[in-house]
């Protein structure tokens, strides 16, 4: 589950997730709704790999990747295939769509970013610079 909040030029997305797996593929459905959920285009897939010092890093790494596919190739991701998340590596292969994506988000940006486990659930906070 992920909501939005709204910011002063920047959006937060807070994210409730059974797994930290989860939390990644929530964020990424979250950014392709930012972006365009309903963008038509080619089919392509990417391999994405990412290395952060810890995982709250590494998901803000994860999002700054899609959002540099959305840029420079019109990729949006919408869904994972494979995603191997280690507490510094992050591998995982996502299909998604290539077309005219809103150019909305700048950056993913480390401000106020978190990651948790919590006795029930993993949550995480990622603000996002429009």
């Amino acid at each position: 589950m992920y909501r939005w909040v709204d910011h002063t030029s920047e959006l937060e997305l807070r994210i409730e997730a059974s797994s930290p797996e989860d939390a990644f593929a929530e964020a990424m459905a979250a950014l392709s709704e930012l972006l365009d959920g309903s963008i038509r285009g080619t089919a392509e897939r990417h391999e994405i790999s990412v290395s952060a010092p810890d995982r709250a890093t590494l998901l803000a790494e994860w999002l700054n990747e899609l959002v540099y596919l959305a840029d420079t190739s019109g990729f949006v991701a919408d869904r994972i295939e494979h995603i191997a998340l280690g507490e510094t590596v992050m591998d995982a292969t996502v299909a998604g769509l290539r077309g005219e994506p809103r150019p909305l988000v700048k950056a993913v940006t480390y401000h106020r970013l978190e990651l948790t486990e919590t006795d029930d659930a993993w949550r995480a906070r990622v603000i996002f610079d429009v």
